[in-house]
């Protein structure tokens, strides 16, 4: 899914409502050079901003970087997956999402810092340094080109904006850290005012992990590649970067160079292709926390190897149907996920008419047509949609 690709339009949902003056700029960027060992080539420019102007910034961006067939394709693979309703506005969530979240953001177009005129004081400082890590970042692995390397591959590009979000919130946690420690104070005295974030409450489970997931996993990401690098690390992540969730999620599969099984989905004839992409573990993790149980989603998603989906339109019948197929470390656990998935199935549709049911295969009828799943070996294949048996 391509979602998280909509939050690279900023950088950063961290508050700094009182604008720095340019001897704090550039003292806290000499300060992360020296952890980071980055070059700075210039003065990172600056400029503060509204709430309005940060809304209509979005608009601006979604409209410039998104086209509307790519914006419904994303939004109709939402509901096909049953991670959102079938009423739900992606457009709309996505700036109200990011308007409410975003106070701080450099921007890896114009090359320019913004920092917002509200929010808690006591976040300031914080976010200056995160949002002067992504200004560093840029200027030694240009930010924008980094994130547009991969944006066809969502997997991808959902692990390197984790390294970019997740190194500049390790470089926020250290100089935190040094700060408290220098001080004598203890966390509770330094901890942040407390801030509300309605929409973000309200924001279905997949948006509010997809959001995070890039700062909280990331950090503990680029920890790992420091435990093993040390100062080298802050490169090592632009210069390698890892290829999926699954290696942000799991550090070790990334020193192992441990790749996601290449997966293809059935063709299906007499319809036009209207998306796919590949469906990782963060997704099927997400999938099975919303629709199974915790424990369930914990002991199965480990196991994913690979995943792929494609959607399917036939607009002359006002009909688009999916196929999507996953695999898995072994028959075992594709088994587990098989019979996980009709529980899915059941979960997001209002109405689930089993027809046939056997060992390794079900189909019926859902709310939205027929549907097929078979399971194969280590791999797992959903036909969904259809005007017919299939």
């Amino acid at each position: 899914m391509n979602w998280a690709a909509l939050a690279l339009l900023t950088a950063s949902y961290l508050a700094a409502p009182v604008a720095p003056g340019r001897q704090a700029i550039d003292s806290a960027l000499a300060d992360l050079a020296k952890v980071t060992g980055f070059n700075i080539k210039h003065p990172v420019a600056f400029e503060v901003i509204t709430r309005d102007q940060v809304n209509q910034f979005l608009r601006e961006r979604i409209q410039e970087s998104i086209k509307p067939q790519e914006l419904r394709a994303e939004e109709l693979t939402l509901k096909k997956f049953g991670f959102v309703p079938q009423d739900f506005d992606l457009k709309k969530t996505t700036i109200d999402l990011l308007t409410e979240q975003t106070a701080a953001f450099y921007d890896f177009h114009r090359k320019k810092l913004y920092i917002t005129d509200w929010a808690a004081t006591s976040l300031r400082d914080a976010a200056l340094v995160h949002e002067l890590a992504h200004a560093l970042a840029d200027q030694n692995f240009p930010l924008e080109k980094f994130s547009k390397k991969v944006e066809n591959d969502s997997e991808q590009s959902l692990a390197r904006q984790a390294v970019v979000e997740g190194q500049a919130s390790w470089l926020m946690r250290a100089v935190l850290e040094r700060e408290i420690a220098r001080s004598g104070k203890n966390d509770e005295q330094q901890s942040p005012d407390q801030e509300t974030f309605p929409v973000f409450d309200k924001a279905p489970l997949y948006f509010r992990e997809t959001l995070m997931f890039p700062y909280d996993q990331g950090m503990v990401f680029q920890q790992a590649v420091y435990d093993r690098r040390g100062k080298d690390a802050f490169a090592q992540v632009f210069l390698r970067p890892p290829v999926s969730a699954q290696q942000i999620l799991h550090p070790e599969t990334y020193f192992a160079g441990l790749l996601p099984v290449r997966t293809e989905v059935p063709e299906v004839k007499g319809m036009k292709r209207l998306v796919d992409g590949p469906v990782g573990e963060l997704d099927q993790s997400i999938l099975l926390r919303q629709y199974c149980t915790e424990a369930e989603a914990r002991d199965v998603s480990p196991h994913w190897r690979g995943g792929k989906y494609r959607l399917l339109e036939d607009k002359q019948a006002k009909r688009v149907t999916m196929v999507y197929r996953s695999a898995w470390t072994d028959p075992e656990y594709a088994r587990k996920y098989f019979e996980l998935y009709q529980r899915v199935l059941a979960g997001k549709w209002v109405s689930m008419q089993v027809q046939t049911k056997d060992g390794n295969s079900i189909s019926g009828r859902g709310d939205d047509g027929y549907f097929r799943v078979v399971l194969e070996g280590a791999e797992v294949t959903s036909w969904e949609g259809f005007g017919g048996p299939i």
